[in-house]
């Protein structure tokens, strides 16, 4: 198979996952207020970059991933589906230090710092982010996606920004370990509390199973992410942390039985989580609550692949946000 012949139609079509697939009501107005946004606190990103973010119709991955969410708590989940975006796009290059740098800012500012004078929009729109949700949500829960994005951060974006800057690339196992984490999706497995006016207690947060299925949700996402743009990441010599791309240079093997070996993992751990849906422990009064999320976090998997194939541009190769590499400008 030629790269130009893929076509991930074929490998995660339009309801692949067993959840609803469904758009938040408020679509419309969300794309009003993310180019907005744009417009606004990312003017330090040049206006090519800002005319490729507003094009990628990011609002409808916001509006897919959460449907049954308020307009009121819509906005600080589509908010933070922007600044994750726009995050993770502008990190290509970044080297180690620099991810740490700009990560123990943005959860200091999760947590509670105040804004400075030399802090760009970036971080106006965390402390956005933060101060909507604190409208409905408890410290406790701003807390939790604090330390999860410092998490996902430390131990997915860090880790990986070694491999891309030396361009090689982990064995298998120990990419599905990292790649769990460097896909930094953790935070929107909490953003379904949100959704659902939710804050699981600690005991039932740290239950074994609770913890199983964040890891393989997760996964999934990235496996998913990496099928979705392959065509991206081959088209550029920085990007080794895929699983298709993980494969072949460990395996030698063709693109064609690279994706086959990816679907394989992708589909292994679909099947396990969609059997720990069905064969749930008790939760006690927490149970109903629970399998509310179950259906959140279901919902976000299948709207996240159908914005994917129905709605953006994004991993077009040349309508993608790439970081100005010419002027090694990796700022956020």
């Amino acid at each position: 198979m030629k790269l130009e012949d893929y076509n991930p139609h074929n490998y995660l079509p339009q309801g692949y996952y067993p959840w609803p697939d469904k758009i938040n009501t408020n679509v419309e107005q969300m794309g009003i207020d993310y180019r907005n946004w744009i417009d606004t606190d990312y003017v330090y990103l040049s206006e090519n970059i800002r005319e490729r973010y507003k094009s990628m119709n990011l609002h409808r991955c916001s509006a897919r991933m959460y449907p049954y969410a308020s307009y009121e708590r819509v906005t600080p989940m589509h908010r933070y589906v922007v600044f994750h975006t726009i995050f993770d796009d502008q990190l290509e290059y970044a080297t180690e230090e620099e991810v740490s740098r700009y990560c123990d800012r943005l959860v200091a500012i999760f947590r509670g710092d105040s804004l400075t004078p030399e802090d760009p929009g970036y971080f106006i729109q965390a402390a956005k982010i933060r101060d909507e949700f604190g409208a409905f949500m408890p410290d406790e829960w701003m807390k939790r996606l604090a330390d999860t994005f410092y998490t996902v951060t430390r131990y997915g974006a860090q880790e990986e920004a070694t491999y891309k800057a030396t361009q090689t690339v982990p064995s298998l196992a120990l990419f599905k370990v990292l790649r769990e984490y460097s896909i930094v999706i953790f935070p929107y497995f909490y953003l379904v509390d949100a959704e659902f006016h939710t804050f699981l207690t600690e005991e039932v947060e740290r239950h074994p199973v609770i913890q199983r299925v964040r890891s393989l949700w997760s996964r999934i996402i990235a496996w998913q992410n990496d099928i979705q743009g392959l065509k991206k990441e081959l088209s550029k010599d920085t990007e080794v942390m895929n699983i298709v791309i993980v494969l072949q240079r460990n395996y030698n093997l063709s693109l064609e039985d690279a994706l086959s070996g990816a679907m394989k993992i992708h589909d292994d751990d679909l099947a396990e989580l969609v059997a720990l849906q069905e064969d749930l422990p008790d939760f006690g009064k927490y149970h109903e609550e629970v399998k509310q999320l179950f259906l959140g976090w279901g919902s976000l998997i299948q709207g996240l692949n159908t914005f994917y194939l129905r709605d953006t541009n994004r991993y077009d190769p040349e309508c993608f946000a790439w970081p100005d590499r010419e002027t090694e400008d990796t700022s956020l």
